[in-house]
């Protein structure tokens, strides 16, 4: 499933964000797969294999999300370094996004998990993540995004329909999974499942 918190925080309150700088935020970008500095502070990094710690404690710092097991932060900045991206507020760690391509269909990338840490949230931080991701190199040739999403969840379903509208892309909402899908000592609300598509990168 796709666990996202995004909510709307008053940054100027943030002890990383000087007071006077009101959307500090306003490009994050990647170039030639690094993180470029967007002048105010911000840029969205890849993730490096050594990163699987450091994701759990977004993840448990940021709530909202299932929080995994840490050996799932691990294996996955381990294998899937190249499809998994964070973001940072003067070189402070202020959220991430994991992702992988399927190997079925490799132009597909799924989103897992997008999450923005209470004192950075309100600065868009959760769109410029996500478009950090299709600008990876290990995303080239990614033409469709796929991610599940609950029933309610306004965030997500803002976030996703926000990057597909960007992008000039298409948002269809297929069935996931179900209630029953899940184990009866985990239960968990129905997925539906969002394909936005076709993704082309911004300079194409």
């Amino acid at each position: 499933m796709t666990d996202i918190d995004i909510s709307t925080h008053d940054h100027t309150r943030s002890p990383f964000l000087h007071p006077a700088r009101s959307g500090l935020v306003s490009v994050l970008a990647m170039k030639d797969g690094e993180a470029v500095l967007d002048g105010r502070g911000g840029a969205v990094r890849p993730v490096h294999p050594g990163d699987g710690a450091l994701l759990w404690e977004l993840a448990r710092d940021a709530g909202g999300i299932d929080l995994n097991a840490p050996y799932a932060y691990m294996m996955t900045a381990r294998n899937f370094a190249a499809t998994c991206v964070i973001a940072e507020v003067y070189g402070k760690p202020a959220g991430f996004a994991t992702a992988h391509r399927l190997p079925s269909r490799p132009d597909t990338l799924f989103v897992w998990q997008v999450a923005v840490l209470p004192e950075f949230r309100g600065l868009g931080l959760g769109r410029r993540l996500l478009d950090g991701l299709v600008a990876l190199r290990g995303c080239a040739g990614v033409r469709v995004v796929e991610a599940t999403v609950t029933p309610g969840n306004a965030a997500s379903e803002a976030l996703f329909t926000g990057f597909a509208k960007a992008r000039g892309a298409r948002l269809d909402i297929r069935a996931g999974f179900t209630e029953d899908d899940f184990p009866d000592d985990a239960r968990h609300a129905a997925e539906r499942l969002f394909v936005i598509h076709p993704i082309h990168s911004f300079d194409q």
